[in-house]
């Protein structure tokens, strides 16, 4: 597939651009601070497991909301491999500037932000997240962590990606699949990188954290759901628990907190939801403290409930 904004007039060219990001990859918001003569082309290879695409354009912004999110089922990580000029992918307030040869991954199920400057391109490749999860169990940790394409291993794995992503529409099925498998691998490899030299967690207590995160977003809808169940789930201290997620900058209790705002603030902006009260949102996701909940609510989103879902609902009609 190819979608280019020289097959279309001068004056429509971003908001045909803005439709075919959208269609190639996940729902999507974009910014272009010019009024006119914006310039970009997607090249798009729909495999049996990843999409990969080749991207460039002039400098404009990508940013993925929540109500993006809400409107969507899409279960992704992307890996932007940039190949030419720079660029910047945003997620969880960690920044990756990437120059070419460098590359970072990102994933559809939270808000992230691409900053796209004059002529780039940019090797993409869209994963399941599952895929990846099996090969890295930490990669939600790794977003929005840069990857260098001097490094000896961030250039093997650049090189080799793009390598086989040239060469990857081959008739045998099987030669394909294979191929596919090794660009996961090689991304899986890529960013262990990140977690042997730049993350200060040790791999088995990376894989504690994810796991001990997927607990916590099968059970948020419990209201007893605390630290001393997760503890116990995983098969721990508290204490020790504790001590891990400390490393990341945030406990246990905080992480669910904002896990459960974060679902409840999907729900708010879901249309089909709005026959349900703020109040049944907030139960659907273990919140009964509903005083309490409002006035945290506010403190993550800078509004209050009942804005955020009126502002959703305005911005829905737009």
């Amino acid at each position: 597939m190819r979608f280019s904004t020289s097959d279309v007039r001068e004056g429509e060219r971003f908001s045909y651009w803005r439709d075919a990001v959208c269609d190639a990859y996940v729902q999507l918001g974009c910014e272009y601070d010019r009024r006119e003569g914006f310039r970009g082309e997607i090249k798009l290879e729909r495999l049996s497991k990843l999409s990969i695409s080749r991207v460039s354009g002039d400098s404009h912004r990508v940013y993925r909301r929540r109500r993006d999110i809400a409107r969507s089922c899409d279960a992704f990580f992307l890996l932007s491999l940039q190949t030419k000029s720079e660029a910047s992918v945003s997620q969880f307030e960690r920044a990756a500037d990437l120059k070419p040869g460098d590359f970072a991954l990102y994933s559809s199920l939270e808000p992230y932000a691409l900053k796209l400057t004059d002529r780039f391109e940019q090797l993409v490749v869209q994963v399941p997240r599952s895929e990846l999860l099996m090969r890295l169990p930490s990669a939600d940790l790794l977003t929005g962590r840069p990857v260098s394409g001097k490094s000896a291993i961030g250039q093997l794995v650049g090189k080799g990606i793009a390598q086989i992503a040239a060469a990857i529409n081959q008739p045998d099925r099987s030669v394909q699949g294979h191929m596919q498998d090794a660009i996961i691998d090689l991304i899986a490899a890529g960013l262990a990188s990140v977690d042997n030299v730049k993350y200060e967690m040790s791999l088995p207590e990376q894989q504690l954290i994810a796991r001990a995160k997927a607990f916590v977003h099968k059970n948020l809808s419990n209201p007893d759901l605390d630290r001393r169940m997760v503890a116990a789930a995983m098969g721990m201290s508290i204490r020790r628990l504790s001590e891990i997620f400390s490393k990341e900058d945030a406990s246990i209790a905080a992480y669910i907190r904002r896990s459960r705002l974060e679902k409840i603030a999907q729900d708010l902006g879901d249309p089909r939801l709005l026959s349900l009260s703020i109040s049944d949102i907030a139960m659907r996701w273990g919140i009964n403290n509903f005083q309490h909940f409002s006035r945290i609510f506010k403190d993550r989103f800078s509004l209050s409930p009942r804005e955020y879902r009126a502002r959703a609902k305005s911005n829905g009609h737009n």
